[in-house]
């Protein structure tokens, strides 16, 4: 229990006490020694274009789900017409972009460095730095210290949660010095290049991973109107009509017409049913994985939670190993394909994964292969359920792969894992900007 004292004319209109209990320093503190965002930042408002204004094609728009931890990702995400671009909010390059809303997404903090034509929805906040270094402001509020103010201002109850900018205008910013600045801004923007270069070796897996398969161009279009033969419908027992999507069938026959043999994932691949429960052992620490702790546009894990095996959720219960691939089951999930690395060897992973790994891949290029519009078409197709759909166990081994040697997969793989490895080397010149900043507070 914490106990927190304040003065009546520093209350501001927030009643709930956990507000005026500060981690670091008094509220009074902080604002003698630091100035207000607000007073060196803008906010500009953004708006959401309607849902019929949304393509597969045109000006890429900045939602919640591209906004990171570290970078944003904007190779998922919607579109909407050129002519519509003008009519929208467009970033500026050193725009600050923060998660104003939803619960687990709220808060995620990045920074604008691209140099191309978007639009951000209203439920991102742009923070635009007039008077203080854009980078360090990144970095200051990804910082604990910075986080915890973000998670402080947040208003509303469970699952209702939101940051509003004359909140956030609130926030007491520290003032380093310009060598200080300099600095950041060099460490933030090494990992901005990391990070391309990273993007850029993934894409060159992918495009090499299709000309292995023979695929030139993915026509994989929704389409209005189509028929299915009575004879498939009593053979599968599905009765909704997405399921007979002729883009499901055009998968299928872009695989049947690949030089390699092609088999059922039971055959070649290894669907792990080991479980643990870790509230047997309520005193020791696991490492949690859960769906939302992979980079959707990646296949990295990038965080995970340490807990106490007896507060373990019933979920966690998929033991774990270094290379093991996880592949997300739940319908809104599907991109949430990743790698298991080193550090979560012997851990847990929830239920909403299916855990696989196999000695006919190498696991980098199995990763690939989940990720690829191959598997996650079969498996988009595969999902059932009205209010949460998700991949039946009893049909994922049923999807058909590309059995392909090893010794053509090697090449693919060690792109894959070079590009990991920049994307590692980037997370850490952010944290170690992260931490000159913590250092600066201290």
């Amino acid at each position: 229990m914490q106990i927190a004292e304040i003065k009546f004319k520093e209350l501001i209109d927030r009643v709930d006490a956990n507000f005026y209990v500060s981690r670091l320093a008094t509220i009074s503190e902080l604002h003698q020694q630091y100035q207000n965002l607000g007073d060196v930042c803008k906010f500009p408002r953004a708006k959401t274009p309607p849902r019929e204004l949304y393509f597969k094609t045109g000006i890429p728009v900045i939602k919640l789900k591209n906004v990171t931890n570290y970078f944003l990702q904007l190779k998922d995400t919607d579109y909407i017409p050129e002519s519509s671009y003008k009519d929208f909010f467009q970033p500026k390059t050193g725009d600050i972009l923060i998660t104003a809303t939803g619960e687990g997404t709220i808060g995620r903090v990045g920074l604008f460095e691209n140099k191309f034509k978007c639009i951000v929805t209203a439920e991102v906040m742009i923070v635009r730095p007039e008077k203080i270094n854009p980078y360090f402001l990144f970095v200051y509020l990804r910082s604990p210290h910075g986080r915890f103010q973000l998670e402080r201002y947040a208003r509303g109850s469970t699952g209702q949660t939101h940051l509003y900018s004359k909140d956030v205008a609130l926030i007491p910013i520290p003032r380093p010095s310009k060598k200080l600045e300099q600095e950041i801004e060099r460490f933030v923007k090494l990992a901005h290049q990391k990070k391309k270069q990273a993007d850029k070796i993934y894409e060159e897996a992918e495009k090499r991973l299709y000309e292995l398969l023979g695929i030139k161009k993915l026509d994989l279009d929704f389409e209005k109107t189509f028929e299915a033969q009575s004879s498939e419908v009593f053979s599968v027992m599905r009765y909704d009509s997405e399921y007979y999507q002729p883009k499901y069938r055009k998968i299928i026959e872009i695989l049947r017409q690949s030089k390699f043999k092609v088999q059922k994932i039971e055959e070649v691949i290894n669907i792990s049913t080991k479980k643990v429960n870790p509230q047997n052992n309520p005193t020791h620490k696991i490492k949690y994985v859960e769906l939302a702790d992979i980079n959707p546009s990646t296949g990295e894990i990038e965080s995970y939670s340490e807990l106490y095996g007896y507060e373990a959720p019933s979920r966690a219960r998929m033991a774990i190993k270094q290379g093991d691939v996880l592949v997300a089951s739940l319908a809104g999930s599907l991109n949430n394909i990743g790698l298991v690395p080193a550090e979560l060897d012997n851990e847990v992973a929830s239920t909403g994964f299916f855990v696989i790994n196999s000695e006919n891949y190498l696991s980098e290029f199995l990763l690939l292969l989940f990720r690829s519009e191959i598997l996650k078409k079969q498996l988009e197709q595969k999902t059932a359920g009205a209010i949460m759909a998700a991949v039946p166990k009893s049909v994922f081994g049923d999807l058909l792969v590309p059995v392909i040697p090893i010794q053509k997969q090697e090449k693919i793989a060690e792109l894959v894992q070079k590009s990991h490895d920049a994307r590692k080397k980037a997370k850490e010149l952010l944290e170690e900007a992260k931490q000159k900043v913590e250092n600066l507070i201290e």
